[in-house]
């Protein structure tokens, strides 16, 4: 596995957030990274520090804010978060980087920084699509900094990027080409740095809580990897795989689950 550089993130800078989709409170945090030295922000909203702490990990092609300024998964998700009182942090994960070791060096950073600086205990993941795929690629790397899991539409990081690497959709080669550029390579190239974040490569590392969801018409990411994903995640006490019949690719993003127990509500 990948060694970071340094020892310690450096906060640059921590902010109060100006604009009406901010909640009162939420602060811009600004660090160096010690992985490369290249700057990076996240947004942490405070919250009941004794309740799991969500850290929402954006989809592909947007960044930290995604939580507050898109107006669904802000109404769906903020919601939840601020009606249990959660906090949260929001990750920037230098794009659409699908966990790549700077990714990976500099969340470890601040899952530190947020245990020993804001006083967060527990970790939960929280992340559709390409979040979704990075929340689960972190957990198979360090499993021992989170608590729980939520990835809302995904599948294997392997199959995922020879599916859209294969596909005729303009946004799925677009996603195939940011990705192997933030790896430095494609997965033929850098094999390790893909296994190692590989979901079914992995498979018993992930002992934590999670909640797998996914469309079964989902035009982006193909259902039947993630069923294998399900199926080898089968009789793990821990794990719920709940499908959307006919759902499409954001479908998976709007199922109810409580953010405490990590269980779906009926």
């Amino acid at each position: 596995m990948e060694q970071k550089a340094g020892k310690q993130m450096i906060a640059v800078s921590t902010q109060p957030v100006a604009g009406a989709e901010y909640p009162p409170g939420t602060i811009r945090l600004t660090y160096k990274s010690t992985f490369d030295g290249a700057e990076d922000w996240a947004l942490f909203l405070p919250g009941d520090k004794r309740r799991n702490t969500i850290v929402y990990l954006h989809g592909s092609f947007s960044h930290a804010d995604q939580i507050f300024t898109r107006k669904d998964v802000r109404a769906f998700w903020l919601t939840r978060i601020m009606n249990g009182g959660h906090p949260l942090l929001s990750l920037n994960m230098r794009g659409t980087a699908y966990m790549n070791p700077a990714v990976t060096a500099d969340m470890t950073d601040l899952l530190d920084y947020a245990r020993n600086k804001l006083g967060c205990v527990n970790i939960v993941l929280l992340g559709g699509s390409g979040g979704a795929s990075s929340a689960m690629a972190y957990a198979v790397i360090h499993p021992e900094n989170i608590h729980g899991v939520i990835a809302m539409g995904m599948c294997d990081i392997l199959q995922r990027l020879d599916f859209a690497r294969n596909s005729n959709k303009p946004v799925l080669q677009e996603l195939t080409k940011t990705v192997f550029s933030a790896y430095g390579g494609t997965p033929e190239e850098k094999p390790h740095l893909y296994e190692e974040r590989s979901v079914l490569a992995h498979i018993n590392k992930l002992t934590m809580p999670i909640i797998l969801t996914m469309g079964g018409n989902d035009p982006l990411i193909p259902v039947v990897e993630t069923r294998k994903i399900a199926a080898a995640m089968k009789g793990k006490p821990n794990f719920v795989y709940h499908e959307v019949p006919q759902g499409n690719h954001d479908s998976a993003l709007w199922v109810d689950i409580d953010l405490d127990t990590l269980r779906i509500r009926s």
